[in-house]
């Protein structure tokens, strides 16, 4: 009869932690025999990136060449099982409740004879279709995430960038679309179903400026370009209506200097169509670049300014008369 003692299956920090284990025979035997398994775990170094594992065995026996190589096989089998399984569970470890199914995905991929682009990446999966049958959408990689608590920062996707560069171009997020087809097309898509209270935004965009040099600098929240082409793009942004429509199309409740500054040359700065323009009482419109002259309406009359001199004005509730 035998008897086996061991701690559970864990990895150990130091020799005080390490397991033991010990085996005796039965006393009929006339022989007992005791081995001790002390297991020291020392950092990964460069080369090597798993932890090793380095035994020191201190075997006292009483018995035969024969009983000795006998245990000594069988508990060497049994530790190394259970620091193998140990090995394997510690290099990776699996979420409660994670299924896994498919092929193991490599750092290169590929899928039909897509064009090459000149990347220096990482990972890189590539796909080339030809489908002519019934419409699907295809993807070369999926992200799907459903968050039920109530406190929490669900963030399907992160990436981060730190640069310092001087020459070049950095962006955490590049897409390129080329579009050869009449199909809708975008480079970027963003779909928001709101069934919940509080905020939801299509696209946020965070900025700060923290930059006190003497070089010129610009941060720009939204910056579109037309960039190439031999005809002209319709719109730089476009709102119109689908199913739903917006209260305001754009709304600028910050404080500049200008709320919308037309610096570009123009036919027509505002174009309104048959839309109205409104003032509160008391906004001026200003007819010069100084801002000297101005016409508002203030209690009842229309206003001439120069400056703060008002050097005419109509009354509205006056007779209709010609001027």
């Amino acid at each position: 009869m035998m008897s086996a003692r061991g701690c559970g299956p864990s990895f150990f920090g130091s020799m005080a932690d390490a397991p033991s284990v010990e085996v005796r025979e039965t006393a009929e035997a006339g022989v007992s025999m005791k081995i001790h398994f002390t297991f020291t775990f020392l950092e990964p170094d460069d080369s090597h990136p798993t932890k090793t594992i380095v035994k020191k065995i201190i075997q006292k026996q009483t018995s035969s060449t024969n009983r000795r190589w006998f245990l000594w096989t069988g508990l060497t089998a049994f530790i190394s099982g259970l620091l193998g399984r140990d090995a394997v569970a510690q290099a990776a470890k699996t979420p409660p409740g994670l299924q896994k199914s498919g092929e193991p995905l490599t750092a290169r991929m590929r899928l039909g004879n897509p064009p090459a682009q000149p990347l220096d990446t990482m990972l890189l999966f590539e796909r080339g279709d030809n489908n002519n049958g019934r419409p699907t959408t295809h993807q070369v990689l999926s992200l799907i995430h459903q968050e039920k608590g109530k406190n929490s920062y669900p963030w399907t996707l992160y990436s981060s960038l730190e640069t310092a560069h001087e020459t070049g171009d950095a962006c955490v997020v590049c897409s390129r679309l080329h579009k050869n087809g009449a199909g809708w097309s975008s480079g970027l898509h963003s779909e928001v179903f709101n069934h919940g209270r509080m905020v939801a935004l299509g696209v946020n965009v965070e900025m700060s400026n923290d930059y006190s040099g003497p070089d010129p600098t610009e941060v720009i929240g939204v910056n579109i370009q037309a960039v190439a082409g031999p005809h002209p793009m319709q719109y730089g942004i476009q709102i119109h209506d689908g199913q739903g429509h917006f209260e305001k199309g754009i709304g600028l409740n910050g404080t500049s200097e200008r709320g919308i500054d037309l610096n570009g040359k123009y036919d027509v700065g505002l174009d309104m169509h048959g839309n109205p323009i409104r003032l509160d009482e008391g906004t001026c419109v200003i007819l010069d670049g100084k801002g000297q002259i101005r016409v508002r309406y203030q209690k009842g009359r229309i206003e001439f300014l120069n400056g703060d001199h008002c050097f005419g004005h109509l009354d509205v509730n006056g007779v209709d008369h010609a001027l």
